[in-house]
């Protein structure tokens, strides 16, 4: 199965100036077509669609593409991202939806001193990041409370700032180019009337697919690198400090994506430094507030 990024090329390829298709029984003529970019991140559209039918007006199609067996919608929520979706009660929203499962993050283990599932030998968590998903997302995982509006948003993007909604196709920007009006969730179109066929308007695919999920994946600092994925807003974070010459922690529920991996990087740095620590082989239990979090 070819990655997100070539089928993604494959698909505009596909839908390239000067192609024809049927569209609702009318015959089209592509005669504009790229991938919207912006100056920062990506707007919600893939593949921009202008055409022209025989008799009337163009028309705009806006893709976004999903592979068949992917499962993330947004996966870069940050505080602004969050106010558009939600609205000015955000930070509540979030709070309430990790709290409703803040036993299952007081279980978890967070330091590994070998390797778990997809997580690193030598990582310690930091804290966790808030994504949207189009299905339950594993044990840091629930509902999210939105209304039919608000979930067209998150495939949709009509909230994004301004620079995403309005792209630039092929060096021009266009109005709203960046905003999605349909979904393809197809790995096998072999040509354009393919990807015609098998386009959803967002609309329809909201009204059979009702329901979106949180998730809360793992920023995890390696030791071994000393190094971690970026600086990740973060739902939930570790406070990491030191105590009576112990390294101890608190889970922060109560400010959504207002700190971010740096600073929670740092800190647990100076504390693990202050102890004597370089990487997970330096800890051993008696150093640790509470060695329950220790994965051996």
């Amino acid at each position: 199965m070819p990655s997100f990024g070539a089928a993604e090329r494959r698909i505009a390829t596909l839908l390239r100036k000067g192609e024809t298709f049927l569209y609702h029984g009318v015959q089209y003529r592509i005669i504009c077509s790229g991938k919207p970019t912006c100056s920062k991140g990506e707007p919600k559209t893939d593949v921009y669609v202008k055409a022209l039918p025989d008799d009337g007006d163009p028309i705009e199609i806006k893709i976004t593409y999903k592979k068949s067996n992917a499962d993330f919608l947004e996966n870069k929520t940050n505080a602004e991202r969050a106010e558009a979706l939600f609205g000015g009660n955000w930070e509540n929203i979030i709070i309430d939806a990790t709290s409703s499962i803040r036993s299952a993050f007081e279980n978890k283990k967070l330091i590994f001193k070998n390797s778990f599932r997809r997580t690193q030998r030598g990582s310690i968590t930091l804290g966790w990041k808030y994504e949207f998903v189009n299905k339950s997302g594993g044990e840091l995982s629930g509902p999210v409370n939105l209304t039919h509006e608000q979930i067209v948003d998150v495939y949709a993007g009509t909230h994004l700032p301004l620079d995403k909604r309005n792209a630039a196709v092929n060096g021009v920007v266009i109005r709203n180019s960046g905003v999605a009006t349909h979904i393809l969730m197809n790995d096998n179109a072999n040509s354009i009337q393919d990807v015609i066929d098998n386009l959803c308007t967002i609309e329809e695919y909201v009204e059979d697919n009702p329901l979106i999920y949180f998730a809360c994946k793992a920023l995890n600092y390696r030791t071994f690198e000393s190094r971690y994925d970026g600086n990740r807003p973060l739902s939930v974070y570790v406070d990491w400090y030191v105590k009576n010459g112990q390294l101890c922690h608190n889970l922060i529920f109560d400010s959504p994506l207002s700190v971010k991996g740096d600073d929670v990087a740092e800190k647990l740095e100076r504390s693990l430094k202050m102890i004597g620590v370089s990487t997970t082989d330096d800890i051993t239990a008696d150093i640790v507030r509470d060695p329950s979090i220790i994965n051996y």
